[in-house]
């Protein structure tokens, strides 16, 4: 009989692992980091338990098939599940587009493919979330987002050709583009800025207090602690690489704002813990702009 169950890890993500009896061992192995991966791979693990294939013979994978690898690999690295969902969106979505050609397999895929596909990737339109206010909703591509296509798709066939699926990369020779305005400075926002972001702030003014006046990230403020305030300092552990951050001095007037929230004794900010709210709040800020 095989079942599914799950692990929290320290930091609060939900793992799924198998546990399977096949002629009396038992096996658990990691599957994933959703529920969907972790079905389609204990099914997979349950086959080749029962109906292990001689090894010298050469495996030969679907397209679909090495996608769903793939992801379950990158997920090992110990990327969040935000992050897997968006490079499997990279991948299917030219998946598909390969597939609108009629070509559904990997051995199929061409360097002519490739081109294609990011000349049209190129010219594709979206919208403009940082001008919601103007006349424009719309815009291409940044440089630096087609580079990051590119990336990602020459690590998936990277991880194709390691594993004798395919014997070329298609991706090899596409090269990536010249970003000129990568290198200008970021855009940071004025006094005027602040003063009008906080006059429409409402429910999310505490939030964006803290990040003015701290400086940590979106995603370490989410999971900030009453217990992370000790006197008049922030200790914090960077969601992004996992250091922790110890003491950092906090001025008296954020303590007095928080003061509510930190005798709650609980999370900071319990009304941003789903994927909605957080984009609302980052949303009321671009639609200022």
């Amino acid at each position: 009989m095989a079942t599914i169950f799950t692990r929290k890890t320290n930091s609060g993500t939900l793992r799924f692992y198998s546990d399977i009896t096949v002629n009396g061992k038992r096996y658990r192995k990691y599957l994933g980091l959703s529920k969907k991966t972790a079905q389609q791979a204990l099914k997979k693990l349950e086959y080749e338990l029962r109906f292990n294939s001689p090894s010298d013979e050469t495996e030969h994978v679907s397209y679909t098939e090495a996608v769903r690898r793939f992801l379950v690999h990158i997920e090992l690295t110990g990327i969040t599940y935000e992050q897997v969902k968006f490079i499997a969106s990279k991948i299917r979505a030219f998946q598909d587009y390969c597939s609108s050609s009629g070509n559904n397999t990997l051995e199929g895929v061409l360097q002519d493919h490739c081109r294609a596909y990011m000349s049209l990737r190129s010219r594709e339109r979206i919208k403009n979330f940082y001008s919601l206010g103007s006349e424009q909703k719309w815009k291409y591509p940044a440089t630096s987002t087609l580079n990051r296509d590119i990336a990602i798709q020459k690590r998936f066939f990277r991880f194709c050709l390691s594993n004798d699926w395919i014997i070329k990369n298609p991706w090899s020779s596409i090269i990536r583009l010249d970003d000129k305005n990568g290198k200008n400075p970021r855009y940071s926002f004025t006094e005027d800025d602040v003063k009008m972001i906080f006059k429409n702030a409402g429910k999310f003014y505490d939030f964006y207090y803290v990040l003015l006046h701290t400086g940590i990230r979106p995603t370490d403020a989410f999971v900030l602690e009453s217990s992370s305030f000790k006197a008049n300092a922030l200790t914090i552990q960077q969601n992004k690489t996992g250091d922790w951050l110890h003491s950092i001095p906090v001025p008296d007037h954020l303590i007095e704002t928080l003061s509510d929230r930190i005798q709650r004794n609980e999370l900071l900010f319990p009304e941003l813990q789903t994927d909605r709210q957080r984009r609302n709040a980052r949303k009321l800020i671009q639609s200022l702009g």
